[in-house]
């Protein structure tokens, strides 16, 4: 370990112009990857927590607002490798301003690893799903920090990966104090390299915990006639255009159903419903409720879970242009047949876990017509992805509780 930390000292050196420039062009940003930025002072419990980016951290969310409600002696340094996931860490600290403070990671580098460990002082370190870094670890633990790895997973491409540099990584995951692996696989991979103080709690992604609602109650709120309701959640640009082509479609096929449009960004209502007047369609917005119509236009937040619930088939937006997609899992919570756009890199883990049990299906935006049509047709290819779906969520519904369990044994 020591002759890698000097080869990761040396090439720093070597980079310092490359590094002194950027410092230079993002001074905010750089300020925290050379470790050169303020953190606040505590007297408080101090844990390190780090997840690499939106994902990992919408992954780990529910676990942290637990944790804080739970534990309010202690303070949480919140750090992610992306720009982006550092906005999601703020959103997420914004509701507990007095217990979690956001930070871009560092450079994984001696030098700048031992000045953040001494400012932040840690008594826990918890890295999430692949975040090993060799040079935080081997200072953390000279510091007598426990160290944990949750939500932990690991592809065999990583262990090809870490079989080259594999006395550099056995010597890293055998500092790791607990390891709580997503799966039986992922941990087999995991004691390859010399760790066995570890357990299966399943994947915190799909740890939902959402409200049970009166069905009946909100479909008579919400002016529900139709036995088949659609609900698109979460639309972005020129995905509204494609709601009011299926709509004209399942007419022309002459389907009977109710459509809920769910934008993204309500600041984009006066756009949505321009589009919806355009193509001559029947609508009402969930404020003002007063009349019959085929497509339901949610204008206040926090609906969108209400809109699942009563479904009978989910389209998750984001996904059909190129926005990056958007979390399928309420829909699968609720049991929901879901469909999404080839565009889904923001949860592509999520999305691959569900189609290996056949919960959801990648379509093309010009396939979807066809493919609603069919599902809207096949009552029984319903149910059966929605049991799909479902059961995926039961297998981790115990896995926040677990993580945190484990958690609690080492403050």
């Amino acid at each position: 370990m020591l002759f890698y930390n000097f080869i990761i000292t040396l090439l720093f050196i070597l980079l310092r112009p490359y590094f002194f420039i950027q410092f230079i062009i993002k001074n905010r940003e750089w300020k925290w990857r050379l470790g050169l930025a303020k953190f606040p002072y505590t007297k408080r419990k101090r844990i390190w927590i780090h997840a690499s980016s939106v994902g990992e951290i919408n992954g780990i969310s529910s676990l942290i607002n637990k944790f804080v409600k739970a534990n309010p002696e202690c303070f949480i340094y919140l750090s992610t490798m992306t720009i982006t996931g550092q906005e999601r860490a703020k959103q997420i600290a914004l509701n507990h301003s007095q217990n979690i403070f956001p930070f871009l990671f560092p450079l994984d580098v001696p030098l700048i690893m031992m000045m953040v460990l001494s400012k932040i002082k840690p008594k826990l370190l918890i890295l999430t799903e692949t975040e090993i870094w060799p040079v935080l670890i081997f200072y953390a633990k000279k510091m007598s920090c426990k160290i944990l790895l949750i939500n932990a997973r690991l592809s065999e491409k990583s262990v090809r990966n870490y079989n080259k540099l594999k006395v550099i990584f056995n010597e890293t995951i055998s500092k790791i104090d607990f390891i709580s692996a997503q799966s039986e696989i992922d941990k087999d991979r995991f004691s390859k390299f010399g760790n066995e103080n570890m357990t299966v709690n399943g994947n915190l992604k799909f740890a939902l915990s959402l409200p049970e609602f009166e069905n009946n109650k909100i479909r008579n709120n919400w002016n529900i006639k139709s036995e088949l309701v659609i609900t698109f959640g979460s639309s972005r640009p020129g995905e509204e255009e494609l709601v009011a082509e299926l709509h004209k479609y399942l007419i022309s096929q002459g389907i009977k159903h109710q459509i809920i449009i769910a934008p993204r960004h309500l600041n984009r209502l006066p756009e949505i419903e321009k589009i919806l007047k355009n193509y001559n369609i029947k609508y009402a917005k969930l404020s003002t409720i007063n009349n019959n119509y085929d497509i339901l236009l949610i204008d206040k937040m926090g609906e969108l879970t209400k809109a699942y619930s009563i479904s009978d088939i989910a389209i998750i937006g984001g996904s059909f242009y190129d926005f990056g997609g958007h979390n399928p899992l309420e829909a699968a919570y609720f049991g929901m047949p879901i469909l999404m756009g080839k565009f889904h890199q923001s949860c592509r883990k999520t999305v691959e876990i569900l189609m290996k049990y056949n919960a959801i299906e990648i379509v093309d935006k010009d396939d979807l017509n066809q493919k609603i049509l069919y599902l809207c047709k096949h009552p029984e290819i319903r149910k059966k992805m929605g049991n799909s779906a479902k059961m995926v969520m039961e297998r981790n519904k115990d896995s926040l509780k677990k993580t945190l369990k484990a958690i609690e044994r080492y403050l």
